[in-house]
């Protein structure tokens, strides 16, 4: 990968980084049993999930764009020693302790029994709930060598044609669907959305060749699509006759997200002149980060029984978010002293 390209896919991937932690921050709040929330916050909360929605999709952009690229040779064999092992420790190094915390804090108690079953659990996928992406590039891995044969094969039209269909049936039919009431037999899995956003990074470093150096005009116009997505997402939120809640399929965060990705694509150029030493650092902890940060949001909300909702929302979510980033960062750089685990795993 070129240093010109790289600028971007770091600021992105530092963007999501922080974007994901708000989102967690957000949903941890609101999935808690028991809590008392006054509609006026539920509202706040929802507008600004929506709002962060892009940070999953900008991750899986991220590497169809980079293990898609036509130009990149990776051998199946590369694919399995190399990045798929990587997701396996992950899984294991971090998951199998967040699942043997789960049980033990649901029992209140331990017994060695719950070790061999913590593997277990992670074998079936009931660790903590954001371990669920790293299963997902685990399957994005695998398919990633068959992926690209056929992509080499077929015209770019086809690939166009794929994409609307993936678009369409995971995204605009099941947002119909949730908006009318009325069951739509047509609708694709939800999963089907993250094959479209990989194979759309694909597009996109296609696209890179071709890419127009005096592109200041789509920038400017990507970027009050941008706001004007944010807005209305906002607004409705705010709306008495507006319920709909979808996560990463959401229509308008599939939007978000390909403009974001593409607006940043589009600034590369004229980022050269950039000191990218400090976000090349601030990009390297991101998988850290993501792997350790609910740790934080479960001692707030779980061990002290802290809630942004406690609190006036204005000041209590940021200072929430603050706290589990910077302490994530923290544990991430410390992580990442360790020799095996800043090699192999993060």
């Amino acid at each position: 990968m070129n240093e010109k390209r790289t600028i971007f896919l770091d600021i992105l991937r530092v963007a999501a980084t922080c974007a994901v932690v708000m989102l967690h921050v957000i949903s941890g709040a609101l999935d808690l049993e028991g809590v008392e929330i006054l509609p006026v916050q539920k509202n706040i909360c929802l507008a600004l999930f929506d709002v962060v929605t892009w940070c999953v999709p900008i991750f899986v952009l991220i590497s169809g764009y980079l293990f898609l690229n036509p130009e990149r040779e990776i051998s199946f064999q590369k694919m399995l020693s190399k990045y798929i092992r990587r997701i396996v420790l992950a899984l294991f190094i971090f998951g199998v302790p967040y699942a043997l915390l789960e049980m033990i804090a649901t029992e209140r108690t331990f017994h060695i029994i719950m070790i061999p079953k913590a593997f277990w659990m992670v074998c079936i996928g009931q660790s903590w709930a954001h371990m669920w992406y790293l299963y997902l590039i685990f399957c994005l891995y695998l398919l990633t060598p068959g992926l690209k044969w056929v992509l080499r094969r077929i015209p770019i039209p086809a690939v166009y044609f794929v994409e609307m269909i993936l678009f369409v049936g995971s995204s605009i039919f099941p947002f119909l669907q949730k908006l009318s009431g009325v069951t739509i037999p047509v609708c694709l899995p939800d999963e089907c959305i993250y094959l479209f956003y990989y194979i759309c990074g694909y597009l996109f470093v296609r696209n890179t060749k071709v890419q127009q150096k005096n592109n200041s005009g789509i920038i400017w116009g990507e970027s009050a699509l941008i706001f004007l997505l944010m807005s209305g997402m906002v607004i409705s939120r705010f709306s008495e006759n507006y319920s709909v809640q979808m996560a990463y399929e959401y229509p308008f965060a599939v939007l978000l997200a390909i403009l974001l990705f593409d607006c940043l694509r589009n600034l590369d150029s004229k980022m050269e002149k950039l000191n990218t030493v400090c976000l090349e650092k601030l990009s390297a902890l991101s998988f850290a980060v993501y792997l350790v940060h609910p740790i934080f949001t479960n001692i707030l909300y779980k061990g002290f029984h802290l809630l942004p909702f406690d609190f006036a929302l204005w000041m209590s979510l940021p200072i929430f978010f603050a706290g589990v980033l910077l302490a994530s960062v923290g544990l991430a750089i410390l992580l990442r002293k360790v020799s095996f685990l800043q090699k192999y795993v993060l």
